[in-house]
């Protein structure tokens, strides 16, 4: 039987594939990583490359002794000696103690929980450009913010950590945000009139139809990449 929720998420779910719809993704898990030895800790601790230029993002995951998946997660390379990692809602405890356990000693390097002061919403949908360019003076086109990158962009006053990167499958942007100026970010985003809200069971039914992987249900500790279809 169809749960009463069924029409509402295919609604939301249409609005995201036609036109643009935002995301409340506060309840991400955020850490931040910084030191002269980050680019080394996290190289060792992610099967990825994170050796990246300041601005790229790097999408990897982190392996326990049998090349098993333990985390999941998504690193913007925001300076030299720094690192904003972004990971699901129920794994903050657990990613950030499997990160702060396999920091090899002596590294100079140290691990903060930046959950609470960072407010995300994403912005998806094949109107997301067109939308947020309205609230922006940055330069959103495809040559100087390509995917798999991060901006820090100005929106009605305010400083957003933008990262092009979609777990929904459409043109987007995950719009970080310091807490005491989200709802300044969202009335903005509303105030365009081409924005519908949307939830967290239009986010799961895009990904299972892009074969986008859940850590914790799809992939986990018993699982390589290669097995996940993620090398």
């Amino acid at each position: 039987t169809e749960q009463n929720w069924f029409g509402a998420v295919g609604r939301e779910h249409r609005a995201a594939r036609e036109g643009a719809v935002v995301f409340d993704q506060t309840s991400f898990a955020k850490f931040t990583l910084k030191g002269p030895d980050a680019e080394a800790a996290l190289g060792w601790i992610a099967a990825n490359d994170v050796a990246k230029p300041v601005g790229a993002l790097i999408y990897t995951q982190m392996l326990n002794d049998k090349g098993g998946i333990e985390c999941d997660l998504t690193a913007a390379r925001v300076a030299e000696d720094e690192y904003y990692i972004v990971t699901g809602t129920g794994f903050a405890t657990h990613d950030l103690d499997w990160i702060a356990r396999n920091i090899p000693g002596g590294m100079n390097v140290q691990l903060i929980d930046v959950t609470s002061g960072t407010a995300v919403l994403s912005l998806m949908g094949p109107d997301a450009r067109d939308i947020l360019s309205q609230i922006t003076r940055a330069d959103l086109s495809n040559e100087a913010f390509p995917f798999g990158t991060s901006q820090v962009i100005g929106i009605a006053g305010c400083p957003v950590r933008a990262l092009r990167i979609t777990y929904v499958g459409e043109l987007g942007w995950e719009l970080h945000i310091p807490i005491e100026y989200a709802a300044t970010v969202y009335a903005a985003l509303m105030q365009t009139g081409g924005v519908r809200n949307a939830g967290y069971r239009a986010i799961e039914t895009r990904r299972l139809e892009k074969g986008f992987r859940a850590w914790g249900s799809d992939i986990g500790p018993d699982h390589t990449p290669d097995e996940a279809g993620l090398g």
